[in-house]
């Protein structure tokens, strides 16, 4: 099918600008945790954010690399979520969009792509909705450790809990709230997703 006149051009667009959207959100609540002393959540989700961005990149590279020079403009009707809330709420409704990305958006534009003989963009669908489901998986941890409090605890007893400032490693039940060595803040402490499930 002539790329032009494809589905699959719009659904890259639509891919493109909804990368954008997260990858700027994502920086937005990296801030959020930063302000509120959350260090390490800040970084991390700042990394999320960079996905985000790798993504979008790749849409825009399929999008210039079977358009060329004719596309210009595309045109593109799609709801973008605009939720707002303090940061427990905003890695739940991140998590959501998400697994609905993984489960729902990207493997829809993945059928129709291979449909309209365009397996190298149905593939790369197929891969970023693998990514987006694992983002899903993160951020439900984050979301449910910060919203129980169990953030900076082991629930398998003593654990290694290293201070992403200074290097300081302790060993206990949880994360203090102060590095004994450079006094920074429980949230420098770096978070073990193993520890959490």
């Amino acid at each position: 099918m002539d790329f032009q006149k494809s589905t699959t051009k719009e659904s890259l667009a639509r891919s493109f600008a909804a990368e954008c959207q997260e990858g700027a959100r994502y920086q937005f609540i990296a801030k959020m945790a930063q302000q509120q002393g959350y260090q390490y959540l800040s970084s991390f989700i700042r990394t999320i954010a960079k996905n985000e961005m790798a993504h979008a990149q790749q849409f825009l590279n399929k999008i210039t690399e079977y358009g060329g020079q004719d596309v210009q403009n595309i045109e593109i009707k799609a709801g973008y979520p605009f939720k707002t809330g303090d940061l427990v709420e905003m890695l739940k409704i991140e998590a959501q969009n998400e697994r609905t990305s993984g489960e729902s958006v990207y493997p829809k534009f993945a059928d129709i792509a291979r449909d309209e003989g365009y397996k190298d963009v149905a593939d790369l669908f197929d891969m970023v909705a693998k990514v987006e489901l694992t983002h899903n998986d993160i951020l439900t941890t984050l979301y449910k450790g910060l919203k129980t409090n169990s953030l900076y605890k082991s629930k398998q007893g003593v654990h290694t809990f290293k201070c992403d400032e200074c290097g300081t490693i302790i060993k206990d039940k949880s994360a203090p709230k102060t590095c004994p060595l450079c006094k920074m803040g429980q949230g420098y402490f770096r978070i073990d997703f193993s520890v959490l499930n």
